[in-house]
């Protein structure tokens, strides 16, 4: 495959162009439960790094999968082993992550007075539940469009990082609102 800067933008643009207009979507959910965030800091600081996490872990995800494919070490098959065995890996990795951080959360805003009737447990459990859907939902859709843009002709390296993040972001503030509620912590 040879690059060109013309083909990368061509491809590339257009979906940047869709994935602006849907973040703003995300900013507007943000927006709307503005004043509820207020009153929680402890997940209004929690935010940016579900989102960061998910992002990364699916981005990582789907570079892999576009580098095996292009090597061809990884067949464009949802049966193909070395895909199940990154998909997991990957998924692994997420849970950690949000789990550590998740604590480290905690404790920093507990230091700094940010944590008003919020048990470590029911925060972790929070992110931890939240963390596991977004990794999950973004690591099918790191799969599927690695799979769908390299069968397409696409560059996967080009597609999949804006697909991802976008989607994570949106999906990770939504998902944190759902698992909120289902703890009680928003009504």
């Amino acid at each position: 495959m040879i690059y060109s800067w013309k083909k990368i933008v061509k491809h590339g643009l257009p979906l940047l162009l869709i994935a602006i207009f849907i973040e703003i979507f995300a900013g507007q959910i943000i927006q709307g439960k503005q004043e509820l965030l207020v009153t929680l800091p402890i997940f209004l600081i929690s935010i940016p790094v579900v989102n960061s996490v998910a992002g990364n872990v699916g981005s990582v995800l789907g570079a892999r999968l576009a580098s095996g494919l292009h090597v061809g070490y990884i067949t464009n098959s949802y049966k193909d082993n070395e895909m199940h065995h990154n998909l997991i890996i990957s998924i692994l990795i997420g849970f950690i992550t949000y789990f550590i951080l998740a604590i480290v959360i905690y404790l920093v805003a507990s230091f700094s007075n940010l944590v008003e009737d919020i048990t470590l447990i029911k925060f972790v459990s929070i992110l931890l539940i939240t963390g596991f859907l977004l990794i999950l939902v973004v690591s099918f859709v790191s799969v599927l469009t690695a799979f769908i843009s390299f069968k397409r002709g696409f560059d996967p390296d080009d597609m999949v990082a804006p697909v991802v993040t976008t989607f994570g972001d949106v999906m990770g503030i939504i998902f944190l609102f759902v698992v909120m509620g289902i703890f009680g912590v928003i009504l």
